[in-house]
C-alpha cells in the first residue's frame, strides 16, 4: 500500500498517537522519542516526502499499516 503525501502536522499528530513525543527541533527537523527508547526525526515541511517517510518509519521500527490505522 502506497503512503500518502501528509503534512508534517499530520505526520506529528499520528506519531504522537503512537506514543512519540517531540524532544529537539532545530531548523525544519523535528527529533521525536518513544518511552521505550526509540527515536525519530521528521522534516518539518508543508509536505513530507512518503519515501522520506517510509524511511523514518522503518528506522523507527513502525510498520507502514500501524501508522495508517492511526491516522
Amino acid at each position: 500500500m502506497k503512503l500518502p503525501v501528509l503534512s508534517a502536522k499530520e505526520v506529528l499528530r499520528t506519531l504522537e498517537r503512537l506514543g512519540f513525543e517531540e524532544v529537539h527541533r532545530r531548523g525544519s527537523h523535528i527529533k521525536l522519542k518513544h518511552a521505550d527508547g526509540r527515536i525519530i526525526i521528521i522534516p518539518y515541511h508543508t509536505e513530507v516526502d512518503r519515501y522520506t517517510l517510509r524511511g523514518a518509519l522503518r528506522d523507527a521500527g513502525i510498520t507502514e499499516q500501524d501508522f495508517l490505522d492511526n491516522l
